[in-house]
């Protein structure tokens, strides 16, 4: 409404004589509409910067190692199924006949978005220390890639492994203030769940990362004790790289086998982890959108103006033209005031865009930097566009008859 406001009282203005008679003139680009096209060009340069910024983030965050192999691999969650301790070893057998499945393991608690976690807390020697952990099979480790960085995965053939044995991460040695090299073989003192005390370390696992990235990777804890009690709730399956209908084949016709009164839930783990950034994603595709449709707008407005400024130059750029000016001499003139208004809202937009998205990145523990080149490329893209829109107006102006131009009233 605002916009059509402007035009429709500066029109009702002119009299009605005069414009009958052909003597309006209408006016040049004045520091209004000049102050507006800016502001759009100001919006649709943050936007783009944006957009790169958050793509960048977005891929950096998908596509970083998590500390294990998080591809071919798919989590069955059997949240609901009774008596899953005495389920999962019938379906890791079955499993193990078919040669597209390359290892099978289970957990407490699952990865990816949504998953729940066991948090606890004890005091080392006085100090607090809160650490998520899980209840895990000797498989886990090197089903999921893991890498155990000092000491030795849990042994099934050594019984004391189930009732106080523990694997912790490097997060949770430098939260002790601990070395990897005397890790091994000392007692989490203070440790009391499960009716376990004081349990012994026997591996260190490099450190992963079990939330998403926007948590830096926290203390944790792999145990087996038997006390527990915990229900085996999530199966991981690794299977060969390539297609993987035939494993998936594999794994549905084992699970109706095991459990036929149960629906087989799975996804793949990959796709599990990419959903924690579903938000990142829906913003990149918003600010996408919104730049494009920014620049359009402000590309509008440049339209106009390069219009009104050719309609009121009609006659200079025939006499300029009847002197010898060549076309890219006359396209140059009439283009370099409005080129002049984009590198200005760059030079606006870039400091303030600098800042916004240093301070949203702020909020991510692992993230990438905001580079000169996003900008760089992003002030030549816009000012293609740009002269694209003015070229429009002013090529065709620059290439009419002379005598055409010179008879304009």
């Amino acid at each position: 409404m605002l916009a059509g406001c402007y035009p429709a009282f500066i029109l009702s203005a002119f009299n009605s004589v005069e414009v009958l008679k052909s003597k309006v003139k209408l006016g040049g680009a004045n520091i209004f509409s000049k102050a507006l096209v800016t502001f759009q060009f100001v919006l649709s340069a943050g936007l783009i910067v944006s957009a790169i910024i958050v793509i960048q983030q977005l891929h950096f965050m998908q596509s970083r190692n998590p500390g294990f192999e998080k591809d071919n691999v798919v989590q069955i969650k059997a949240l609901g199924v009774s008596n899953t301790k005495k389920i999962f070893p019938e379906l890791k057998h079955e499993l193990s006949l078919y040669p597209q499945i390359v290892g099978t393991a289970s957990a407490d608690n699952g990865l990816g978005e949504k998953e729940g976690m066991n948090i606890t807390g004890f005091d080392y020697k006085g100090k607090p220390i809160n650490i998520s952990q899980f209840y895990i099979d000797p498989d886990y480790i090197p089903t999921l890639g893991m890498h155990i960085q000092a000491g030795r995965n849990f042994d099934p053939s050594i019984a004391s492994d189930t009732v106080n044995a523990v694997i912790i991460n490097e997060a949770m040695i430098n939260e002790l203030g601990w070395t990897p090299e005397r890790s091994i073989g000392q007692r989490l003192e203070g440790y009391g769940n499960f009716g376990v005390k004081d349990p012994v370390v026997i591996g260190i696992v490099r450190d992963f990362n079990f939330k998403d990235l926007t948590h830096r990777v926290e203390p944790m804890m792999f145990h087996q004790f038997a006390s527990s009690g915990a229900n085996l709730w999530h199966f991981f399956v690794r299977m060969k790289p390539g297609d993987p209908s035939k494993a998936l084949a594999a794994i549905q016709s084992a699970w109706k086998k095991i459990a036929p009164d149960y629906p087989l839930k799975y996804n793949f783990l990959d796709e599990d982890l990419d959903r924690f950034y579903k938000a990142e994603s829906r913003l990149s595709k918003t600010i996408g959108w919104a730049g494009g449709i920014a620049i359009f707008l402000a590309c509008l407005g440049l339209l106009g103006l390069s219009a009104l400024s050719v309609a009121n130059r009609t006659k200079e750029i025939g006499i300029r033209k009847a002197l010898g000016a060549s076309v890219s001499i006359i396209v140059s003139l009439i283009s370099k005031d409005f080129l002049r208004l984009v590198i200005l809202a760059f030079l606006i937009a870039a400091p303030i865009t600098w800042w916004l998205m240093n301070k949203w990145l702020q909020d991510y523990a692992f993230r990438v930097d905001v580079e000169w080149w996003v900008f760089g490329l992003s002030c030549a893209a816009i000012l293609f566009v740009a002269l694209l829109t003015i070229c429009f107006q002013t090529i065709k102006a620059a290439i009419a008859s002379p005598v055409k131009s010179l008879r304009t009233e």
